[in-house]
């Protein structure tokens, strides 16, 4: 005897439950509305700021590389900061990044790495 595919079996078990799905289908959609929801609340909506880095600073560096696993290279660096905050950083010379990996920090790690690699090619810094 061959036993039926899981699809297979699948399409027998919702046959048999026919219309007394609606209530699971209602659950599955609210559920997906508030995990939507979530990942809309976890963007970052605040202006990002990349600037140089200052020596006060290098607590907030060497907590990002401490959560992220590892450190800058010394010399130059840059920062992001959104709502006073540090989120990312790169050292200018090697382009390594140090970003937040308990917040939504993949894009803002790459902009500051981005930065990073325009100054490498020899645009200026702006005056501060």
């Amino acid at each position: 005897m061959i036993s039926p595919s899981l699809i297979e079996a699948h399409l027998d078990i919702v046959r048999a439950l026919g219309s007394r799905t609606r209530p699971v289908d209602r659950a599955a959609r609210r559920g997906a509305l508030r995990r939507r929801r979530a990942a809309a609340e976890n963007e970052l909506t605040a202006p990002i700021t990349i600037r140089p880095a200052a020596r006060c600073d290098a607590d907030a560096i060497a907590r990002l590389a401490q959560l992220d696993g590892h450190g800058l290279p010394k010399g130059r660096r840059l920062v992001a900061e959104s709502a006073g905050q540090i989120l990312a950083a790169a050292e200018i010379g090697s382009g390594r990044t140090v970003a937040d990996p308990f917040e939504p920090t993949a894009a803002v790690a790459q902009l500051v790495a981005l930065r990073a690699q325009q100054l490498r090619n020899g645009e200026p810094l702006p005056a501060a």
